[in-house]
């Protein structure tokens, strides 16, 4: 019910319809329209200044995503993407070929949204890791590798640096989640990364689930 209710209020809002339209249209992205509508209800709880983190960042669905919910209710989101801007497949996804960054550029374009600020390279890279620690951020997306270990990395990596009383995201990660439904609930190596890190630790506290997209707050 959760999950039909907030893909019609994706629907009820033009702006935010026609850039879902647009992903599915012209195969911009994944994921489910009504995390759209999550994204819009998250950024709205952002302070007037704000950082979003994405580790995954595909053809930029999200970060033009950020940049329009910010938009809309006039605040200043600075927006980070980590991506190798290639194919970079993984146990369980393979991706098109293409140019990457032409893709991210022109969708935000197309929004008239200021383009990301992209760190290049794998999410486990020293000194990608090192380029992502440099500041903390109000709201964190993990969604780049499918594999375990990696997923496991990333979190170790990149959940230290959520502020405080603020988000991190997990894509992909609602395997044996309550209120799932019948919704696609993900992939068991990123449901059983979440599971042995996330939801162990301390500092965390899983809030919900839409779909397969889990909601965190620490603190």
């Amino acid at each position: 019910a959760l999950h039909a209710a907030f893909a019609e209020n994706v629907d009820a809002l033009p702006w935010l319809r026609a850039h879902r339209d647009f992903i599915e249209s012209d195969q911009f992205g994944f994921g489910d329209r009504p995390f759209h509508w999550l994204y819009w209800l998250l950024v709205q709880q952002m302070p007037q200044d704000f950082a979003f983190l994405e580790d995954g960042v595909f053809k930029g669905q999200v970060t033009s995503l950020i940049a329009l919910c910010a938009k809309q209710c006039a605040k200043n989101a600075v927006v980070f993407g980590v991506t190798t801007l290639k194919n970079t497949p993984d146990v369980r996804c393979r991706y098109p070929d293409g140019d990457y960054a032409k893709w991210i550029a022109e969708i935000h374009n197309k929004f008239e949204v200021p383009q990301p600020l992209l760190i290049v390279g794998r999410s486990d890279d020293p000194k990608v890791i090192q380029a992502v620690q440099l500041r903390s951020y109000d709201l964190v997306l993990i969604d780049g590798s499918h594999d375990y270990l990696d997923v496991v990395h990333d979190i170790e990596n990149y959940a230290k640096c959520v502020k405080m009383g603020c988000f991190l995201l997990m894509d992909d990660a609602s395997i044996n989640r309550l209120n799932v439904g019948t919704c696609w609930s993900g992939l068991e190596d990123v449901a059983q990364a979440v599971k042995d890190t996330l939801d162990k630790d301390e500092r965390f506290k899983f809030l919900m689930a839409v779909g397969h997209l889990n909601v965190f707050v620490k603190g």
